[in-house]
C-alpha cells in the first residue's frame, strides 16, 4: 500500500466548529466585494468608474429592456384576466 502524504502543519489544538464559523464570518464580513446584493447590483447597473467611484451608476440598457418587456407582459396578463369587459 502507498502511504498518503500529509502536507498539513500540525496544530496545537483542534478548532471547534464555533471557532471556525467565527473566523469564516469575520473573514467574509471584511470582504465588501462579496454578496448577493453586490451581484444583483452588478447585474443591473453599469460598471463602476474606477476614477470617479462616488458617481451614480446608470442602469444597463439590457436590464431596462427586460424590465419593460416583463412589466408589459404582466400588465397585459392582469388586464385580460381581471377586467371582464376587456374582451
Amino acid at each position: 500500500m502507498e502511504s498518503v502524504q500529509n502536507n498539513s502543519v500540525p496544530r496545537e489544538h483542534e478548532e471547534t466548529t464555533r471557532e471556525v464559523h467565527h473566523r469564516l464570518v469575520s473573514y467574509l464580513s471584511g470582504r465588501l466585494d462579496l454578496g448577493l446584493d453586490k451581484m444583483l447590483l452588478n447585474l443591473a447597473l453599469e460598471p463602476a468608474n474606477p476614477f470617479d467611484p462616488k458617481r451614480k451608476r446608470k442602469f444597463r440598457k439590457g436590464f431596462v429592456l427586460v424590465l419593460l418587456v416583463a412589466s408589459g407582459l404582466a400588465a397585459t396578463f392582469v388586464y385580460f384576466n381581471f377586467f371582464p369587459g376587456a374582451r
